[in-house]
């Protein structure tokens, strides 16, 4: 047999208050990506600054500035493309 389960219809408050824990789940995510990317980018030039002030770049930096720059990206995508609008 063939047996669907109907889904309630939401009210449109219930609609608003599922989309806005979703954006804030999804804000939330964000802001795990930024803040990884501004420690990946401390990483990349204050290590390197008390170690050997004259060797920023030679040791991984610009592979650290790279990845700050990725995890950085992947934050704004995660809030440009999946918050739900509330209305």
């Amino acid at each position: 047999m063939d047996e669907t389960v109907a889904q309630p219809i939401l009210s449109a408050a219930e609609r608003k208050h599922r989309a806005k824990r979703f954006n804030e789940g999804m804000k939330l995510s964000a802001t795990f990506f930024n803040a990884t990317a501004i420690l990946t980018l401390g990483t990349a030039f204050i290590s390197p600054l008390v170690q050997h002030p004259a060797d920023v770049f030679t040791n991984n930096g610009w592979a650290f500035l790279l990845a700050s720059v990725i995890l950085h990206l992947i934050g704004q995508i995660a809030l440009r493309v999946f918050l739900r609008a509330e209305e």
